[in-house]
């Protein structure tokens, strides 16, 4: 299922699924103005009854990817339990040199946590470190949650 396509349906769905980041209602520019980073892309999707949202975005000459998923049921997963989450449901897959992904804790708007982990695709001029992670252009998003462009 595309990401439009699971969106529309997670919200109509809301009751069967763990909460699913506020990101996915927001308008989503093409840079961001707080930090200089590049918005580059988005997806989302579920690894059973528990959604995910990826945004990818690059600063400081590295492009990276942030999974946002709740922490309901898995509160204390390690860094490698996350991992595995992930890599097992072949959202990404890791190539030489892959460094470690970080997660922390966030809170939403709505006062869920959820865990943001953080993995380097790749550094500028250089090889990309994970395979596989699909993203779709955030203009595609931010038609859909009706923002239009210049907004």
């Amino acid at each position: 299922m595309k990401p439009i396509e699971f969106l529309q349906h997670y919200r109509n769905n809301k009751d069967y699924y763990l909460p699913m980041i506020d990101h996915e209602s927001k308008f989503w520019p093409r840079r961001e103005e707080e930090l200089g980073d590049i918005n580059l892309g988005w997806d989302c999707g579920a690894i059973g009854r528990r959604p995910y949202f990826l945004e990818c975005w690059s600063g400081d000459r590295v492009t990276m990817i942030t999974f946002f998923i709740s922490t309901v049921g898995i509160e204390n997963y390690t860094t490698e339990e996350m991992e595995k989450m992930l890599t097992d449901a072949g959202l990404y897959a890791k190539k030489d040199g892959y460094k470690e992904a970080s997660v922390l804790r966030v809170i939403d708007s709505n006062d869920n946590t959820f865990f943001s982990v953080n993995i380097v695709v790749g550094l500028e001029d250089e090889d990309s470190i994970i395979d596989g992670a699909i993203v779709y252009p955030y203009k595609w998003l931010n038609e859909f949650n009706g923002y239009h462009q210049g907004e």
